[in-house]
């Protein structure tokens, strides 16, 4: 082979492995490349699905963040807003009205109870730690009061002053005095009450002594009057007068009755119309329908370490043919109570959708039917609306409740028959309208949303809402029960809690014959007079006519007559 052709295979061999070792980095190159593609495909795909958990957790925080929001301008709203639930579309402040301008003032108030409480609080730890004893007040004893005296002689009846055993006119022995304390327009006045005792003069009667009766005491050991008493309980209970502050109006009138006797006089007063009471919450039973509300109340218990703990009043308003309420107290804010009242009773139960109360109606063999609160529904959409991006929306659904309350506001004098009818006619499309609005706003936001848990509510309730419709002696919302246990919050705002489950039950049996007066328009006071200067002297049998409503109707007789 010539020697140019030889070096010429040389060159293009030397070309060719240099070719192969350029292909060879190549392809470990393209490979390199490839893992990292891969690597990097693997990241970008991490990083989606890290974005998109992101975003869910973004979305589930605004959502949170959004509820948070919501529930401050709800708790500021009850704080410093007006308290009424009217709604009006075009409402604004006014111009010029600054809504924080009480601020200072408001803080100026609590630091200055603040600097009083601490005060005071340092004055009684002072006073344990040095163990001073007091004086024994001596005072407090109804004979050693500055009290306008008043005598009330019990004479003898004129059968028993003639001595049985000898026929012999009997003689003046002494006057057995006993003092009680009465109000009298607004004053007290000590009523001294002289007993005559009268015995037989002959020698051979002296076993034969005479005392004039006179009239029972409210409780064994009492000198507090019928009128007393009832004022101490419907100041308290009717007009939210705490007893220390009643104690103040006592020394007014220079009398002293401490807060902790007028505490065991309520007590034991309400062991004294305590069947009295039963016989009212036997008649509220008796109800085709009873509407029932609770509220939280504290109770003194110094054997827990805040020596405080929660119990509550449970509010029981009968129908219109049985016009009473009766309250319960439970030492506990569990539903058993509530239970235990109604395990006997069939008929309608008119309650808010509270988890405690639906497990009256999910017992086996229940006779009850539930009857839901259309103001608790139509409250939510309410509270909604004062947002700006629910405003519209709901401003639609609380024009659907408007025409449903003028409705009832048109048929609440009228029969049964007008007002099933117009019920039928005029409520019954409009409640057709308000589901369909809300089926169609379901599930348009998250579920934590507070619009989609106003609608959630009303639809899983929407069958006890709407039995209304079907029974013109129902009512479309729980008010009158609401107004009913309002009392009982006024009451609690000023005496803060109860000494103890004593207190608590002699509590509710007060406000039951308070709250049964104000329904019928009757005077507590003078009701509860009357009560207390007759139970005592009546049988059980009786005691039906003093009843509330009995004990009006009686009253309307004996003026007519």
């Amino acid at each position: 082979m010539p020697k140019k052709k030889e070096e010429e295979v040389l060159q293009l061999r030397a070309e060719n492995a240099l070719l192969r070792k350029l292909v060879e980095d190549l392809r470990k190159q393209v490979e390199e490349l490839v893992k990292q593609i891969n690597i990097m495909q693997m990241q970008l795909k991490d990083s989606h699905e890290s974005k998109a958990e992101q975003t869910q957790q973004t979305a589930a925080l605004q959502g949170k963040l959004d509820e948070l929001l919501f529930q401050l301008k709800n708790l500021n709203r009850k704080e410093y807003g007006s308290k009424n639930e009217r709604h009006n579309p075009r409402q604004g402040p006014p111009p010029g009205v600054d809504s924080d301008s009480n601020d200072s003032s408001d803080t100026a108030g609590s630091d200055q109870e603040q600097n009083d409480d601490a005060s005071e609080r340092s004055a009684r730890l002072k006073n344990k730690a040095t163990k001073e004893k007091r004086p024994r007040n001596h005072k407090k004893h109804i004979n050693n009061q500055d009290i306008p005296d008043k005598e009330i002689e019990f004479n003898v009846n004129p059968e028993d002053r003639v001595c049985p055993h000898c026929n012999t006119e009997t003689e003046f022995v002494k006057h057995i005095k006993t003092s009680l304390i009465e109000r009298v327009v607004n004053s007290l006045l000590r009523l001294v009450q002289k007993q005559e005792v009268r015995a037989c003069p002959n020698l051979k009667c002296k076993d034969y002594i005479v005392t004039a009766s006179k009239p029972e005491p409210l409780f064994p050991g009492s000198y507090a009057g019928p009128g007393l008493m009832s004022g101490i309980i419907v100041d308290k209970y009717a007009d939210a007068l705490p007893n220390y502050r009643q104690t103040k109006r006592f020394r007014r009138e220079n009398a002293i009755i401490p807060r902790s006797t007028q505490s065991n006089w309520m007590i034991a007063s309400s062991l004294t119309v305590e069947p009295l009471y039963e016989l009212l919450k036997r008649e509220v039973l008796l109800s085709k329908v009873v509407q029932t509300d609770d509220s939280w109340i504290k109770i003194q218990d110094r054997r827990l370490k805040g020596r405080m703990r929660k119990g509550k009043i449970t509010s029981y308003v009968g129908d219109k043919l049985h016009p009473l309420i009766f309250f319960d107290f439970s030492p506990d804010l569990s539903f058993q109570r509530n239970k235990e009242i109604l395990r006997n009773y069939s008929g309608f139960v008119q309650c808010d959708a509270a988890n405690g109360f639906d497990e009256l109606f999910n017992e086996g063999e229940s006779k009850k039917t539930e009857v839901g609160c259309g103001a608790h529904s139509r409250r939510k959409y309410w509270q909604c609306a004062q947002d700006a991006a629910y405003e519209l929306v709901c401003g639609e659904i609380l024009e659907i409740y408007r025409m449903l309350y003028d409705v009832e506001r048109e048929i609440r004098e009228q029969d049964f028959e007008a007002r099933h009818s117009a019920r039928q006619a005029k409520s019954k499309p409009l409640t057709e309208k308000l589901k369909e609005k809300l089926l169609e706003l379901k599930d348009s936001l998250p579920p934590t949303n507070p619009l989609m848990k106003a609608v959630s509510y009303t639809l899983n309730h929407w069958t006890a809402l709407n039995q209304f419709l079907d029974d013109a002696d129902l009512e479309i919302d729980n008010n009158a029960c609401e107004r009913a246990i309002k009392a009982w919050v006024l009451v609690r705002k000023n005496i803060l809690f109860t000494g103890s489950d004593r207190g608590g039950k002699a509590a509710a049996i007060h406000l039951s014959f308070i709250a049964s007066c104000n329904r019928l328009g009757i005077d507590p006071l003078e009701y509860l007079t009357d009560v207390y200067s007759r139970i005592n002297t009546m049988k059980t049998s009786e005691l039906e006519q003093l009843l509330p409503d009995r004990w009006l109707k009686s009253k309307e007789n004996r003026k007519r007559s």
